[in-house]
């Protein structure tokens, strides 16, 4: 009976037994994660892309009443070292393989997935963020030479923090924290900025109720070179200095990332493999910034973020969730209409964040 079976054999979703597995690892006083990660563990154990650890293959089968082996996830008794060095050699040769070729097309690879996550978000791009992520990561590993080190780890950089940005619209905090880590350490590596994932950290210590920290994050960060990350550590500033209650910090950061972007007169192009900031961006920050300190005038970027067309739906879905929030009071109905368009965006792209901000709207009601 596979992993798979035994779970529907119970009548389980994914998601119970993921709470049956939290249950049962307090019980017997094993560590294991929390629910909403182990779901993800448990579809990727399901669908053969990983084996579980050696704590969780006991307490699956402890939950089952199975053997791992009944379970298809024992470990296969025939790994000897021979075959163990093969892997290695292997994986050394395919990494040592890759050359310019191999490398452009990672490049386009993340380009495709960009595109496709513009218009469709986790639902339509995740799985090719991820394998991407996971490839890269590979190859990484057991890349010998610096020069080449450096080249691959760019593009891991772009990849993941695309990858924690899909985790993030997934209501998955921990996930993103872990990508935009992970997009951190490819960029140090890379010699380029880390920018897009400090700031991408930030807005997750912000979406779990820790703005505080998400400052001292950025001061920690400090300042970066080059226009496009600048603009962006000092939009992630605004935003979660605002979330602290600090108005004058989060109005000073927001005035300058508008005087940074203003000042070059023409849209910032971020390195390869980053985003193009503009002023719908800039618009849709200082909108963020002013909803959440209150403020009636956020009305006005947040519309003027909706005026460049196109724009990517995880923008827009943003943009209309905010107008939602800061239009209840005074203009209800078309916070209505709002809102309205922001679940239909996040349905498409698979975003439960913007549902989760939406909820704030319906408590006020």
């Amino acid at each position: 009976m596979s992993l798979r079976a035994a779970r529907a054999a119970r009548g389980w979703s994914q998601a119970d037994a993921a709470g049956e597995l939290v249950a049962l690892g307090r019980a017997s006083g094993t560590p294991v994660a929390a629910a909403a990660s182990l779901k993800t563990l448990l579809s990727r154990w399901e669908n053969g892309h990983a084996l579980p650890e050696p704590h969780y293959r006991t307490l699956l089968a402890e939950l089952y009443g199975r053997t791992p082996g009944d379970l298809g996830i024992a470990v296969a008794p025939a790994a000897d070292a021979t075959t163990a060095s093969d892997r290695l050699r292997s994986a050394i040769a395919a990494a040592a393989a890759v050359d310019h070729t191999g490398l452009e097309l990672w490049w386009e690879q993340l380009a495709v997935a960009s595109r496709l996550d513009d218009e469709l978000g986790a639902a339509g791009a995740g799985e090719l963020v991820r394998a991407l992520v996971e490839q890269l990561e590979e190859t990484l590993i057991h890349t010998l030479t610096p020069a080449r080190r450096s080249e691959v780890a760019a593009v891991l950089a772009g990849a993941a923090t695309l990858a924690g940005a899909q985790e993030l619209d997934r209501a998955r905090p921990d996930e993103a924290w872990r990508r935009y880590d992970r997009a951190r350490s490819a960029a140090r590596e890379a010699g380029v900025p880390e920018a897009d994932a400090v700031a991408g950290q930030a807005a997750v210590l912000v979406d779990v109720g820790e703005p505080a920290t998400a400052v001292e994050l950025l001061d920690l960060a400090g300042p970066a070179t080059g226009d496009p990350a600048q603009v962006r550590l000092d939009a992630a500033r605004a935003v979660a200095s605002a979330a602290a209650g600090d108005s004058p910090a989060a109005h000073h950061a927001i005035a300058a990332a508008a005087r940074r972007l203003q000042r070059s007169r023409v849209d910032i192009v971020a390195l390869r493999g980053g985003p193009v900031l503009d002023l719908a961006d800039l618009h849709r920050w200082h909108g963020r910034t002013l909803v959440a300190l209150g403020d009636a005038e956020a009305v006005g970027p947040l519309e003027r973020a909706l005026d460049p067309a196109p724009r990517s739906a995880r923008h827009r879905a943003a943009v209309h969730a905010d107008l939602a929030l800061a239009l209840a009071a005074h203009r209800p109905e078309d916070a209505a209409e709002h809102a309205r368009r922001a679940r239909e965006l996040a349905l498409r792209i698979g975003s439960e964040q913007v549902g989760a901000r939406l909820a704030a709207l319906r408590a006020r009601a």
